[in-house]
């Protein structure tokens, strides 16, 4: 009479051990995805290596800000105001494109303004290819895409282009408990390279 309960008693905690188990693995695969299209390391890990066509799910949540109301949105918005100097321009966040030619990245994306209509302007960022580049690029003076356009918002899209590389390469780093020390592209892909916080003596 004994042992068919201990039998039972042992099945169920075997059980539970096994249930328990299914649930931390899925909680680990959940905690470390690769950015999606949730993009932006919402609770995802940043690779160290990122193709230039998923740059753009990384780079969207960057580029979108913080709103001026201070709410804090969990995912990207489609559209985003900039205001400057009185000027306003609707930015089509969800347009945005990424590619990775040679040493080049290509980011596209629609900006949106009553003069020019909805038309894309593209930054392209040479990057180096090891960490002696540390975080430099080069960029062209104007973003190519409608002039005009161009030159009204074309430096403000650059800085917002560089600063999310930037950010994402910041994050990337605290992820590991490091310092960012390059973006680079490496075999077609963008390489964020991390190191030891530099300390002054």
């Amino acid at each position: 009479m004994v042992l068919p309960i201990v039998l039972l008693i042992l099945a169920i905690v075997l059980l539970l051990a096994i249930l328990l188990l299914l649930l931390n693995l899925r909680s680990e695969m959940q905690g470390t995805g690769t950015g999606g299209t949730g993009g932006g390391g919402t609770g995802a890990t940043i690779p160290n290596q990122i193709p230039g066509t998923a740059l753009a799910a990384w780079l969207g949540p960057r580029l979108a800000g913080t709103p001026l109301s201070g709410s804090t949105s969990v995912s990207t918005p489609q559209t985003v105001v900039w205001v400057d100097s009185g000027g306003e321009v609707l930015v089509h966040l969800d347009s945005l494109a990424t590619q990775i030619v040679d040493q080049t990245v290509l980011v596209s994306i629609d900006l949106e303004c009553d003069q020019t209509g909805r038309t894309p302007l593209v930054v392209a960022l040479s990057l180096g290819q090891d960490a002696q580049g540390g975080l430099v690029a080069a960029t062209d003076q104007f973003p190519r895409g409608n002039g005009a356009l161009a030159a009204r918002w074309g430096a403000i899209l650059q800085a917002a282009v560089w600063n999310a590389f930037l950010s994402l390469a910041n994050d990337h780093a605290t992820e590991r408990g490091m310092s960012p020390v390059a973006v680079v592209i490496r075999s077609g892909n963008l390489q964020l390279e991390t190191g030891p916080a530099l300390k002054i003596a």
